[in-house]
């Protein structure tokens, strides 16, 4: 009798794991986030870029009073593609005030998305509306 009850436990438990291993095979797979993808800079542009090539961004993020943001130096090349509200445009078009999504976040830009308007905020409260027209002040 102890045999019975012993072999019945472990057909149990080999059908409570072969029965887990095929509902695990058949479960759709999603993807994972891609590392490859390069974090996007997101600021406004603090100084028009010179003739090297660099743009000053100032960086919209979170701060706690009385810090400072400073200013990140956005090195170019004849590869970045530059766009101002969905347009092409020309890295001299991006002049202070504007607002852009920079990728990668370091290094040579391959992207520089400029808008006039502010960007929305999706996913969020009051995602709808813009940022605002003013990141945190830059270091001075």
């Amino acid at each position: 009798m102890k045999n019975v009850a012993l072999m019945l436990a472990v057909v149990a438990v080999l059908g409570l794991v072969v029965g887990t291993v095929v509902v695990a095979q058949d479960a759709p797979k999603t993807d994972p986030p891609k590392a490859d993808q390069p974090k996007p800079l997101v600021g406004k542009v603090a100084k028009a870029a010179d003739d090297k090539g660099v743009l000053e961004v100032t960086p919209f993020k979170r701060v706690k009073e009385g810090e400072k943001v400073e200013n990140v130096k956005v090195a170019t090349d004849d590869k970045t593609v530059v766009t101002l509200d969905g347009k092409e445009a020309k890295l001299a078009d991006l002049k202070e005030g504007l607002f852009v999504k920079v990728t990668p976040a370091e290094g040579t830009a391959t992207k520089i998305e400029a808008t006039t308007e502010a960007p929305k905020r999706p996913g969020r409260p009051g995602g709808d509306k813009p940022r605002g027209d003013a990141p945190a002040k830059p270091a001075e």
